[in-house]
């Protein structure tokens, strides 16, 4: 009996992996094209059933982690890898799923960072329920920024200057999208003027960079 469920759950495991090679180019194209839409798409699947939800795409936060599991692929094609300095970070970096998963936490910074704001400038209660319709939202809109920057940083750390040009290239179109999409869903949540707008943006992205910036100092520092 327990080897039977042991089947049935690599099944329902297998097909799921299966459909992420599906549904991950597709979401992602989604989400670069039309960040807005896709926005709108995590309110209309949130009303609906559990099961129900993202059935034709990857839920959010799925989403964010698959799109750091894929940069991390690239890393691995390139023969690069990242090695502590210190003891914590030669242990958070030392395997696999430590990295990934840091590096899925440092992107989910952006996405909470953003939902805490919005919520605190429209006043609205800080819950559980209230925080994740816009940080579903924000992990959509994260994750080709995440897969942009990690990429472009794999270049960077090539040798060449060819590889370095692209890599600082990609990182700032993928910042300057990252700003653009973020103004852009600020605007549309709060309803503001764009100057408003777009100290907001600001604000969050330095945020962001700032307690990311914090974290890896921490990790080099021990």
């Amino acid at each position: 009996m327990d080897f039977l469920k042991l089947l049935r759950s690599l099944e329902e495991f297998l097909y799921e992996l299966c459909t992420w090679f599906l549904f991950f180019p597709r979401t992602l194209y989604r989400v670069i094209v039309h960040p807005r839409r896709m926005a709108q798409y995590v309110n209309t699947e949130l009303t609906q059933k559990l099961d129900k939800q993202f059935d034709d795409a990857i839920s959010p936060p799925m989403f964010l982690m698959l799109a750091v599991l894929v940069a991390h692929g690239v890393e691995l094609l390139m023969h690069q890898q990242v090695t502590g300095t210190g003891q914590l970070s030669r242990t958070v970096f030392g395997n696999e799923e430590s990295l990934l998963l840091y590096r899925s936490i440092t992107f989910a910074v952006w996405p909470l960072i953003s939902s805490v704001h919005l919520l605190r400038r429209k006043k609205v209660p800080m819950t559980r329920e209230s925080l994740r319709r816009p940080f579903f939202m924000q992990c959509y809109l994260t994750a080709p920024f995440a897969v942009a920057l990690s990429t472009s940083m794999v270049f960077v750390r090539l040798p060449g200057a060819l590889s370095t040009q692209i890599g600082i290239a990609v990182s700032v179109l993928s910042l300057v999208w990252y700003a653009v999409v973020q103004a852009g869903w600020l605007k549309v949540a709060l309803q503001r003027s764009w100057p408003n707008t777009v100290l907001s943006t600001v604000w969050v992205l330095m945020l962001g960079i700032v307690i990311n910036s914090l974290i890896g100092w921490i990790l080099l520092a021990n």
